[in-house]
């Protein structure tokens, strides 16, 4: 069988999205023999973040979406924007038109405008990787400005509209999912563990890890405030960040605080299991994700998560009190509540930890990527 995935790019550093693509195409290519292309718009001639197999072939289009919004008016990047679109479709259609391909795959990036449109014989799927609904109304109530807010209402009915013009519209979530009862052709399929048959972490370790960019997206501002308010009864304990720093204001925060000796920043890097391996709790205070990789990465490798209830995700992965914390959204008093009962005591972390790892079995690779294929099998009649 014949797919083809459409991304921006794959050189994204530390991009959970990409790192899940390229480890599902790399599966289905090597296991189950199928023919993998991938295509690219802002690849730019650098090379995947993630390595992905040399069965798979890879065009890029060159269509440099990213550089369209720098340096840009908002008339003027509208124009370009419309004008990379109409490039793209083009490029696009007289690939697919060549290739034949049995299914192809749209990450909801810019192909998800016309995708559906484009008469190659091939079933489309779009592929959710946000919570689209819940995450448009949480940026509609931060902004205020009302230019952004409708724009925001724009996008929000825009693309609430896309999925029924696909043959599958795939969630990562059950949560989610919910914000689409009216879409027949909805299913729904998580992403894999990233980590398997890994070794255990350190349980008696005293370090905290956040893995996610370094913005208030992530919620690393109030993470941050947190930790002043319990990092002074754990004086030996350290939080480690580790991501890329977007919101600078975050780490004038960590200084104004005086919390630099035990928040340590760490980059992006490909051996991320080894940062899990050397911490003994995880915690997540995002304000909207769609499946968060972290979350996933935590528990294949035994760590308990203290997670905020944000949409979405959470919900979906921790059985709560069993195998991490699940604190509402926004409570902070809660949050540092469990966050410091798992601090005081290594057998806790120990016991939640092995039921986060029995758990995660629930997302293994040969799992998730099963539903993959049945879905492929039941859109071609094969």
């Amino acid at each position: 069988m014949k797919i083809i995935y459409n991304i921006s790019s794959t050189a994204t550093q530390g991009g959970g999205m990409e790192r899940v693509i390229v480890d599902k195409i790399n599966y289905l290519v090597e296991q189950f023999g199928h023919d993998i292309l991938l295509i690219t718009t802002d690849q730019k001639g650098r090379e995947s973040f993630y390595p992905y197999s040399p069965k798979i072939r890879h065009i890029e289009l060159g269509i440099n979406y990213d550089d369209i919004a720098r340096n840009n008016g908002l008339l003027r990047s509208y124009i370009l924007y419309r004008k990379a679109l109409k490039k793209h479709r083009q490029e696009l259609e007289k690939i697919l038109k060549i290739e034949k391909a049995d299914v192809v795959v749209s990450l909801s990036r810019d192909e998800k405008e016309f995708l559906y449109k484009i008469k190659d014989g091939s079933k489309k799927i779009l592929e959710s990787h946000r919570c689209l609904k819940p995450r448009a109304w949480i940026e509609f109530e931060r902004t205020k400005s009302w230019l952004m807010k409708l724009k925001i209402l724009y996008r929000l009915i825009h693309e609430s509209s896309l999925p029924r013009l696909y043959d599958r519209f795939v969630v990562l979530t059950e949560e989610d999912a919910k914000n689409w009862r009216e879409k027949k052709n909805i299913i729904v399929i998580p992403n894999p563990l990233p980590f398997e048959n890994v070794a255990k972490p350190n349980y008696a370790s005293e370090n905290v890890l956040c893995v996610g960019r370094i913005s208030k997206d992530k919620g690393i501002d109030r993470l941050v405030d947190i930790w002043y308010r319990i990092s002074a009864d754990f004086p030996a304990w350290k939080l480690t960040l580790v991501g890329d720093i977007v919101d600078r204001d975050i780490i004038t925060k960590i200084e104004h605080l005086h919390l630099t000796d035990s928040i340590q920043i760490k980059t992006v890097t490909p051996q991320i299991l080894e940062e899990y391996l050397d911490a003994s709790i995880c915690v997540m205070t995002s304000r909207f994700e769609g499946l968060p990789m972290v979350l996933l990465e935590a528990y294949s490798v035994g760590l308990p998560v203290v997670a905020y209830a944000f949409k979405c995700g959470p919900r979906d992965v921790i059985d709560n009190s069993q195998d991490g914390f699940l604190v509402e959204e926004g409570d902070a008093d809660d949050f540092v509540e469990k966050l410091g009962k798992l601090m005081k005591n290594s057998s806790l972390r120990s016991a939640m930890g092995e039921k986060a790892r029995e758990n995660s079995k629930r997302f293994a690779m040969d799992v998730v990527m099963n539903k993959w294929q049945e879905l492929f099998l039941q859109l071609c009649n094969k």
